[in-house]
């Protein structure tokens, strides 16, 4: 694709669009040009930082007309470089599109601008008796890119993911109109939905402006139930077992003691269990204490038989709880100060399966002497696996990684999962794409894109290759 290179006339048209300068920023830095791993970098040749859906609408409208790319871009904690410029063009950094439109307690929803981020719904509803249920480690992350993405998190296996939390988006397509697709009502058995095609599209469609929230009523009781067992396989191959006992936890987390050790040098503390290489976490929300008790029973007497250790089951608000949800959120930054260099994938597998790219994770830590640290959601199959650079040359690491990289994607189809289970495609992993899901799918997938963004303004080069 030929786009235009950004010249003085279309500097001075687009900053008409926009009502202050310092929102308008010609020599864009370095604070543009990567994601939270810094793997890959492109700068941008402008930004823009719009306020309002009729500043996107004009800046989309510009660019599709004069055919330069543009990339929204949220708080840059995506991890495979989805809000990258790579073709340079505009950044349309959507952060200051931040405030809360409207709070619905009795439609339970609630409707923000796309630039939000997950700490000040979070913080807007800390007194309300309602709370926006999916949670996504990355609390400093935009809705907008949430949306994008389709962001799982801590309490998927329970609630859902980011898809099932969502009523309603405000969109802006490059033929320059404002579109809305959803609806605060429940239900819609009415024509396609085209919301759900654009969660999960990080953002090679359209620019996500507003979204509508559904609410749910904080439970009245949380409780979480820490579970040892001797070995971090031990403890994974309970955890089918849990769910088909008729326990539905809000929250099944698996990791390691290697990580854990990370964590502790990265926040230097101590973990608070001593017991054990593998851990469970799991959360139970209910209306009554008796409901999460007899959960806890059941998941209990059910764990018993792969080698369970005594479990320590804490209040959500206790000292402890908290120290072990910090850790647990707190691991990919402790593995990334580990090593010079980091990458991720995040497959997604039948729960059963987990083990077995466990296995293969230590095979390959073996055969081509990589740390390869994980951990991830028990509970829906989610890992996240990280590659360590460490002593290696940037050569030897790049041909290492690929290596890797291809390896585990070829495990995750044999099991019958997914490249990705929340982080996304992005510009990272598009060229593994095809491979996995086949020609005849990329094709179709190529097909829809088109039909959105014909001259492919929105996000150009992500998620498929071009």
């Amino acid at each position: 694709m030929e786009y235009h290179k950004i010249d003085q006339t279309d500097r001075t048209n687009l900053s008409k669009f926009i009502s202050d300068p310092e929102r308008f920023i010609n020599q864009p830095t370095k604070h543009w040009d990567h994601d939270q791993f810094r793997t890959v970098t492109a700068l941008p040749d402008l930004v823009i930082q719009p306020v309002n859906n009729e500043e996107v609408i004009q800046v989309v409208k510009y660019a599709n007309e004069k055919h330069i790319p543009l990339v929204p871009r949220g708080n840059s904690t995506g991890l495979m470089g989805a809000n990258l410029s790579v073709d340079g063009g505009i950044s349309l950094d959507m952060v200051k599109m931040n405030k809360i439109l409207e709070y619905d307690p009795d439609g339970l929803t609630m409707t923000v601008q796309a630039g939000i981020r997950l700490k000040d719904i979070e913080e807007y509803l800390a007194d309300k008796p309602f709370t926006y249920m999916p949670a996504p480690a990355m609390h400093w992350a935009t809705i907008g890119g949430n949306v994008s993405t389709n962001a799982g998190g801590l309490k998927a296996i329970k609630y859902g993911v980011t898809r099932e939390h969502i009523r309603e988006l405000k969109v802006v397509l490059t033929n320059g109109k404002l579109y809305k697709f959803g609806s605060k009502a429940v239900k819609s058995s009415s024509g396609y939905s085209l919301k759900d095609l654009i969660i999960g599209a990080e953002g090679t469609l359209g620019v996500v402006t507003e979204v509508t929230l559904r609410l749910y009523p904080k439970p009245h009781k949380t409780i979480n139930a820490i579970i040892p067992f001797p070995t971090l396989n031990d403890a994974i191959k309970s955890v089918p077992a849990i769910l088909a006992s008729g326990v539905v936890p809000t929250t099944v987390e698996f990791m390691g003691r290697k990580v854990i050790k990370l964590w502790e040098k990265y926040a230097n503390d101590e973990f608070p269990i001593k017991n054990g290489d593998g851990f469970i976490i799991m959360g139970l929300d209910s209306f009554t204490e008796g409901e999460w008790r007899a959960e806890l029973d059941q998941a209990l007497e059910t764990v018993k038989k792969f080698k369970a250790e005594e479990a320590i089951v804490l209040s959500a608000d206790s000292e402890e709880a908290k120290k072990i949800w910090k850790c647990r959120e707190e691991l990919l930054l402790a593995i990334q100060k580990s090593t010079p260099k980091m990458d991720e994938i995040d497959v997604c597998v039948p729960i059963n399966h987990i083990p077995d790219v466990l296995d293969r994770i230590e095979e390959l830590e073996k055969e081509l002497k990589i740390r390869i640290p994980s951990f991830g959601h028990a509970g829906d199959g989610n890992l996240h696996i990280y590659l360590c650079s460490d002593e290696m040359t940037p050569e030897e690491y790049a041909k290492t990684s690929d290596k890797v990289i291809s390896e585990l994607y070829k495990t995750a189809k044999s099991l019958d999962g997914n490249m990705s289970g929340e982080h996304g495609i992005g510009y990272a992993r598009a060229n593994y794409y095809e491979e996995f899901y086949g020609h005849d799918y990329t094709e179709l997938l190529r097909e829809v894109k088109k039909l959105f963004d014909p001259n492919d303004i929105v996000n150009p080069g992500k998620i498929f290759e071009r």
